[in-house]
């Protein structure tokens, strides 16, 4: 589950200028652009702490 993750971040990273466009577009507002992105950053970490509790548990 987690190479799931890293190949989503790898085509986040190479996709970055496109998706950047399009969060612009759909979030004009700046400061709930960074709002959005700080949710679902925070989701990942949230998720991934989490699995890597249940792995040492």
């Amino acid at each position: 589950m987690s190479h799931y993750v890293v190949v989503f971040i790898v085509i986040c990273f190479v996709f970055r200028k496109p998706l950047g466009r399009l969060l612009a577009k759909r979030f004009p507002d700046r400061e709930k652009r960074q709002r959005v992105l700080g949710t679902v950053i925070a989701a990942f970490l949230l998720v991934i702490g989490v699995r890597l509790l249940a792995l040492f548990w």
